[in-house]
This record gives structure tokens, C-alpha cells and sequence, in this order.
């Protein structure tokens, strides 16, 4: 934990998807100290003013700012729940979830936030094939044909979120969390994250290595981040 009176001054920068190699070349110790941690995806960056004049500390925070602008979702310490939940409440956005492999990690870590009341309509854990056709209108066909852990899936499940419900923003995921691959022999880790607006939709795909639950928080955090991205560019049909 940083205790604000021990520097000058200090910047908590939060970052999704960095490995720690990205950020290999900016870290350093001091008069101006960078350093960083990563948990599930989600990475912090600390610069710490240790006696260094302000315009030396304020240049190595836009050297980094720069660096990882695609990157950076806060310049504060908050979490990725707390700036969705901030940023469709700023936007007036309302959110649906429909969680496969997930399993409720994204619905749980939103009501974690006051105020999540605002804009979090509803979560659907959508874990079977059946529930996924029933709940939000994926086509049997779509599933026999690619499976349920696909960007064709993951998309359906998304645009279903929106269908007959007064929302704006629909987040779906779907993936293989393991230990095991699935009848279709779906590689341990792959996974997809679907994010529907009014406007249209943008599938990610996400290959991932490690256990179970570390597989499942990546996919939740990376959920929220590319949500965070719609919200902040607005993607609300007016």
C-alpha cells in the first residue's frame, strides 16, 4: 500500500492486458521510482516522486501515459468494476450481462460497487446450450455448427442480451476454463467476449493459460475492460 506522506508525490496508473515485459523498459528506482503488479490481466502501475523537481515527475507519467494510452483505463487507484459502473452512470447506460464461462464473476463484482443499482439491469448465467438458445436467442444452428466457445456464439449471445429490453449495452462471454477441453476439443483457455450496443458489436478472443479460476477472472476482467471502452466512446443510440 502507498502512504501518501512517505513521497513527494505519487500517480497510481490501472492498466489492462500489459505483461510485465511491456512495461520492463519504464520501470526504475530513484528520484522518480516506476514499478508494477498484475493480477487476472488487471495491472497497476505506481510512479512514485521520491525527491525529484515536479517536471521530472510529471514527464516520466507522460512518458508512460503515452506508451500504454490504449492500455490505461484510470489514472487513479479504482477498479475496473467501479469505472464501468462510473462511466455508464456519467453516460446514462444501461447494462445487461449474459455470463457462460464466467459463471456470475461479472454481475457479482459490479453489485460489489454502489451505485451499480443505476445502470446494471439484469445478469443472466447462460451456462448450458439450452439455456443460451432459450435466454438469449443463440440458433441451435449456430451452436451445432461452431460450438458453444466461438465468436459466432459469443456474438448471438450478446446481440440476444438486447433483444425486448431496455438496455443499451450487453456483455456476453463464453470460453474453456478447464482443466479439461469440451467435446469439441476446445483448447484449455480459449475464450470470447461479446459487447453489443444499439450500433452494432465487437467480438474478442482471448487465449489464455493457467488454472480454472484464473482463466475465469481474466475473461471476467477483460469483459469489464472492452465494456469500459464501449462506454466511454459513447455507444448509446440516442
Amino acid at each position: 500500500m502507498v502512504v501518501e506522506d512517505q513521497f513527494k508525490n505519487y500517480c497510481i496508473i490501472k492498466t489492462f492486458g500489459l505483461k510485465r515485459s511491456d512495461i520492463a523498459p519504464y520501470l526504475r528506482t530513484g528520484n522518480v521510482s516506476v514499478d508494477y503488479s498484475e493480477e487476472c490481466l488487471d495491472g497497476t502501475i505506481r510512479v512514485l516522486n521520491n525527491d525529484a523537481e515536479e517536471t521530472e515527475f510529471q514527464e516520466t507519467l507522460d512518458v508512460i501515459k503515452r506508451a500504454f494510452k490504449d492500455r490505461i483505463y484510470s489514472d487513479c487507484d479504482s477498479s475496473l468494476a467501479k469505472k464501468l459502473v462510473d462511466t455508464c452512470r456519467e453516460n446514462g447506460i444501461r447494462l445487461i450481462v449474459a455470463e457462460s464461462i464466467t459463471g456470475g464473476m461479472i454481475c457479482s463484482s459490479l453489485v460489489d460497487i454502489p451505485g451499480a443499482s443505476e445502470v446494471l439491469t439484469e445478469g443472466l448465467v447462460t451456462y448450458t446450450d439450452a439455456a443460451k438458445v432459450r435466454r438469449l436467442h443463440v440458433r441451435l444452428s449456430t451452436l451445432e455448427k461452431f460450438g458453444a466457445i466461438s465468436k459466432e456464439t459469443a456474438g448471438e449471445m450478446a446481440h440476444g442480451l438486447l433483444e425486448n429490453r431496455d438496455v443499451d449495452l450487453g456483455i456476453a462471454t463464453t470460453g474453456c476454463a478447464g482443466p479439461d477441453s469440451d467435446e469439441k476439443g476446445t483448447p484449455v483457455g480459449l475464450s470470447f467476449v461479446g459487447i453489443a450496443t444499439r450500433k452494432g458489436g465487437v467480438i474478442y478472443r482471448l487465449n489464455l493459460t493457467g488454472d480454472r479460476n484464473y482463466i475465469r477472472r481474466c475473461v471476467a476482467n477483460a469483459a469489464m475492460f472492452y465494456a469500459l471502452k464501449s462506454a466511454e466512446n459513447g455507444d448509446k443510440e440516442n
